[in-house]
């Protein structure tokens, strides 16, 4: 479905690679502020290619977060936030599109790590691939692979 939306509308996704977002973590402490940068940039790439007045995004944590960055960056644009919810198209094909580069991104780190990257936290096997990385290649490794600050890192470590 990702190709299909790409086909009728313009769209951005930005991904941002897990050495990265554990660098810009590490300054910020804050995950709604890394989410906004990327909905920041996301609109911004839009914005440079087509002119329209109102951007819907996905609503997280604190509303006053991507409005504030918005501002920050002079635009003067309609942000309506919307949790997501099967009857909003807009926010349905933004997480469909969100999900594809995901998954696409698992799949290349998967390639160059000769191994089966599972997505998401909730795979029993994540443990066990994780410490296999970290015995390969130390915790910088890991850094390339995973969030650090989540706990299932914190359960790859301790064992």
């Amino acid at each position: 479905m990702a190709e299909e939306i790409k086909a009728i509308c313009f769209c951005n996704v930005v991904t941002i690679g897990n050495k990265r977002y554990n660098e810009a973590y590490e300054k910020v402490h804050n995950q709604d502020s890394l989410w906004a940068w990327a909905n920041v940039r996301a609109i911004e790439n839009v914005l440079g290619k087509i002119s329209c007045s109102m951007v819907v995004a996905d609503q997280f944590g604190d509303e006053s977060i991507l409005q504030n960055a918005l501002s920050k960056k002079g635009y003067q644009i309609k942000l309506e936030q919307r949790v997501p919810s099967r009857q909003d198209s807009a926010i349905k094909a933004a997480s469909i599109l969100a999900r594809a580069a995901l998954t696409q991104h698992i799949l290349q780190l998967s390639q160059q790590l000769n191994m089966d990257l599972p997505i998401g936290t909730s795979d029993p096997a994540i443990i066990t691939i994780g410490q296999e990385i970290v015995a390969k290649g130390g915790q910088n490794a890991l850094a390339e692979v995973a969030k650090l600050h989540f706990r299932t890192t914190q359960l790859i470590l301790q064992k």
